[in-house]
């Protein structure tokens, strides 16, 4: 059972924020820099959940230009991170590369560069010997690709830990193992949050709660369509470089870290955990599910049945819904894993002996576009939500919670967030998902 330090909570600060991933700790550190006094509640340890169990890419290519304003701006913020924070996050840019493995994968991203050429990002058309010179010995160079030299990677393992030890140091309160059990309202406004180690006045909210989020704006009589699925990741024993570029490329997702191992995945593929809450926003998920369908399985599983114990009357997540599990528990599946080392070897055969160092898995939340939902309510005044980055949100960690502590501290966001009010999943204007990384 993990051991979560003892910590005294203050009475009162101006924001609590909710959740201890990459997009809370971020909020902290900003707001904690711009004089705010912040409390952070996180249930379990700080990145202990998808924030800490992503792949690793920072990348602006391939997004929806509805996010291309916010990752622009967040892509700047990664390149000094690592001086500001005075830490080591493996941060190197060597930029983010998609493989085409037809015509048809080509004049998709083909029109990616069309539809968001007024950003001014200089990502490049390749053709085989272009991919060939980024990824030097790969079989499988398809018939091109597009290659944005300005992305990169980090570890996520030690981006989020980092952020928030230095919002600890100019004076946040880092809460770990307390999680968040109600937000009260009076007068049309936030007034304090009840946490399990007791009740904390303030001003204004952030809720970063990941797949959690939904049951927060459930109780303020909103409506957030989420669900989550299940990625696998895989690091490998150290090999001969290859590319600081972070691939795609036949069914192999991968990024070389600068010790020589690798972090990859099973390309696109994602898992779905059958249980009875998944019927819940059924209606607004099934478009992008039937669009997308080759790239999930369904799996009954032990998560099924843990579902139903937690519905029962008594039970521990009865009891405290907000938390729920406390835990991550997600486990990886074995055949992503299998996928994915043979597809290494496929890709790159000249790697003649690799191995495993460690597998993982994490929930990752989605929203049915595939967009976050980044917005401040009008009731109650003063909660903000920041959640639904559906698979690509640790590369934004850091600009979103930049762009929320603007929000509180000047009255309006530094950045456009247009395309990610919550209002779409109610007011009709929800669009298909654009985006599949």
């Amino acid at each position: 059972m993990t051991q979560y330090p003892e910590i005294d909570l203050p009475k009162e600060c101006d924001v609590v924020v909710i959740g201890g991933g990459i997009h809370g700790a971020s909020s902290a550190y900003y707001l904690t820099k711009a004089g705010m006094k912040v409390v952070l509640l996180e249930k379990d340890t700080i990145a202990s959940h998808q924030s800490g169990r992503a792949w690793g890419f920072v990348r602006q290519q391939g997004r929806d230009p509805v996010e291309m304003p916010l990752m622009m701006a967040c892509n700047r913020i990664w390149q000094g991170l690592e001086k500001e924070l005075n830490a080591d996050l493996e941060w190197r840019q060597g930029g983010v590369l998609f493989v085409a493995r037809d015509g048809s994968e080509m004049a998709e991203y083909e029109q990616w560069i069309e539809d968001t050429k007024g950003f001014g990002v200089e990502t490049q058309v390749l053709d085989a010997k272009g991919i060939a010179k980024i990824t030097p010995g790969i079989t499988t160079p398809g018939v091109g690709g597009i290659y944005t030299p300005s992305d990169g990677q980090a570890e996520p393992k030690k981006a989020a830990p980092a952020i928030a030890k230095r919002a600890s140091e100019l004076g946040a309160v880092i809460a770990e193992g307390c999680g968040a059990l109600s937000i009260e309202t009076q007068g049309g406004a936030i007034s304090s949050v009840v946490s399990e180690r007791g009740e904390i006045k303030c001003k204004y909210v952030i809720c970063a709660a990941g797949a959690a989020t939904h049951k927060f704006v459930a109780k303020l009589g909103r409506r957030l369509p989420q669900q989550t699925t299940r990625g696998t990741v895989i690091r490998t024993t150290p090999v001969p470089d290859i590319s600081a570029a972070g691939t795609l490329a036949a069914g192999l997702a991968f990024r070389q870290r600068t010790d020589g191992s690798m972090n990859i995945a099973d390309e696109f593929m994602t898992d779905i955990d059958l249980t009875l809450g998944r019927f819940k926003f059924a209606r607004d998920f099934a478009p992008g599910l039937f669009d997308n369908w080759a790239t999930f399985k369904f799996h009954l599983n032990k998560r099924f049945f843990d579902d139903l114990v937690d519905r029962m009357p008594g039970s521990d997540a009865s009891k405290q819904p907000t938390i729920g599990r406390r835990t991550n528990q997600a486990e990886p599946y074995k055949v992503r894993v299998s996928n994915a080392m043979a597809n290494l070897q496929k890709v790159f055969p000249q790697i003649k002996q690799v191995g495993i160092v460690d597998t993982w898995a994490g929930d990752i939340d989605v929203t049915p576009d595939a967009v976050p939902v980044i917005d401040q309510f009008d009731n109650p005044k003063h909660f903000f939500v920041a959640t639904g980055f559906s698979g690509h949100g640790f590369a934004m960690g850091p600009v979103v919670g930049k762009v929320l502590a603007d929000w509180i501290t000047t009255g309006q966001p530094s950045i456009t967030l247009a395309g990610m009010e919550l209002s779409r999943f109610e007011d009709g204007s929800v669009r298909r998902p654009r985006s599949r990384v």
